[in-house]
């Protein structure tokens, strides 16, 4: 039975795309030639291992079961506790079990000028890849809300990618060796600020924002736009230039909704309000209910 564990184990490595090294590092095991024996039948996986496993990976419990007669380091874990932490957790890779190539972003991040809220997802392979010219010394931020939906291949061009407008020349001396040339101030680069994109938006595949542009709470942008200035709230946004196609709700639904929040409240809170903020064409009269 352990073998039987072990190569579920082994399937459910090779599925994330993870070698051994990179699966014993997310399981905090020091040395891949643990998972190497888990894998081979010689080791059994521990009660605290086994449930890192099932949150982080989100394993499916009833697949799991069929080759989970293992001894758990001496603790048998029951399928209802299994199920019972099966709850959503923004700090593990992945929202959904067996989809390997749609993952939480906050996990991910290791650079301080990148913030990204709870549960906002990327459909790619490497976010922070997908985040350029994104240079330490000139301190913008690349800021995402929370419950965010990120198609492959979206690229957030921040800062320094500008050149200096302002001089003879736009070639920059300065990043290349052997030239003789100061970094210049950032007074004189064209430096526009922190790329914000607000809750619950949903950016197409391919999209591309340009550095500064600050982006609405339920913002919809379309595959392939260049997305070149703010857009509000609620808008439905395409095209390059990306421009504003049309509002999703009117001003008053705009409104209840910006006070609502809902993205802020707890996984129990949205939990309950889900039948409403899913139902197609809410109601004025039902979003007021879930500000009370």
């Amino acid at each position: 039975m352990k073998n039987k564990f072990g190569e579920k184990i082994k399937e459910i490595r090779t599925k994330t795309g993870l070698n051994q090294d990179e699966f014993a590092k997310e399981l905090g095991y020091t040395s891949r030639s643990t998972i190497n024996k888990i894998e081979k039948g010689v080791n059994v996986m521990s009660h605290d291992k086994l449930e890192l496993l099932i949150r982080k990976f989100d394993v499916e419990v009833n697949d799991l079961f069929d080759s989970i007669a293992i001894n758990t380091g001496g603790s048998i874990i029951d399928e209802q506790e299994i199920k019972n932490i099966k709850v959503p957790d923004p700090d593990f890779l992945y929202p959904k079990a067996g989809v390997y190539n749609m993952k939480n972003i906050k996990p991910l991040i290791t650079r301080k000028n990148i913030i990204v809220g709870n549960y906002s997802y990327y459909s790619g392979k490497d976010f922070e890849s997908r985040v350029t010219h994104h240079y330490d010394f000139l301190g913008d931020k690349l800021i995402v809300g929370k419950f965010c939906q990120i198609g492959n291949n979206v690229e957030f061009i921040m800062n320094g990618a500008n050149h200096q407008l302002n001089a003879a020349t736009t070639f920059p001396f300065y990043v290349m060796d052997g030239w003789k040339e100061d970094v210049p101030k950032i007074t004189d680069m064209p430096y526009k600020g922190d790329t914000v994109v607000g809750n619950d938006c949903w950016i197409g595949q391919n999209v591309t924002i340009l550095p500064g542009v600050h982006i609405g709470n339920g913002v919809i942008i379309g595959a392939n736009s260049v997305v070149t200035k703010d857009l509000p709230s609620y808008s439905i946004c395409a095209g390059n230039p990306c421009a504003i196609k049309k509002m999703r709700f009117d001003d008053d639904i705009i409104k209840i909704l910006e006070e609502l929040k809902w993205w802020d409240k707890s996984v129990d809170e949205i939990q309950k309000i889900i039948p409403i903020i899913t139902k197609a064409n809410p109601s004025k009269e039902e979003l007021i209910k879930l500000l009370n």
